[in-house]
């Protein structure tokens, strides 16, 4: 993949699966030791990948590891993995809140949700996040589209 695919409208999906194990087992670390740091690191990771075009340290090992493994990369849409991190942002965030109020059991129940996801991506390649991005936020965005280009559309024939 050219990096336009790795940073525009595609990412590796290898690399999004070495990743989402990796959040399987820091999550699985933050949970066990109730350090609060373990959260903000997942928040701050999954943030990065959520909010910017930038790689973050967990898809830059998981990158890595892709790439001594040699693994051929596989192009998929990139949006519905950023809505997917949005969430883990989401649910890492709560996970920080939880421990530090030391509400454990909820942290324990947030967490293990977040660990579910993780690893139905890393092992099976689903994407829990997706489906929702797919059912909700897809046919918002591809209403507003086709809303635009109709009123585009009669604009451009006004003036004719």
């Amino acid at each position: 993949m050219n990096k336009q695919e790795t940073f525009g409208i595609y990412k590796d999906e290898r690399v999004i699966r070495i990743t989402a194990a990796a959040v399987v087992i820091l999550t699985l670390i933050m949970l066990i030791t109730r350090r609060e740091i373990a959260a903000v690191f997942l928040a701050l990771d999954f943030g990065i990948r959520a909010f910017t075009m930038q790689h973050s340290l967990l898809s830059l090992i998981a990158k890595s590891i892709a790439g001594i493994f040699r693994l051929k990369p596989k192009p998929v849409f990139a949006a519905p993995k950023k809505f997917a991190a949005l969430l883990g942002f989401i649910f890492s965030t709560t996970i920080f809140a939880l421990v530090h109020f030391h509400l454990f059991t909820e942290a324990y129940i947030v967490g293990g949700i977040l660990i579910f996801c993780a690893f139905l991506e890393s092992a099976f390649n689903i994407c829990i996040g997706c489906y929702i991005y797919n059912l909700v936020i897809a046919p918002v965005v591809n209403q507003r589209h086709l809303k635009n280009k109709s009123a585009a559309g009669r604009n451009h024939n006004t003036f004719q």
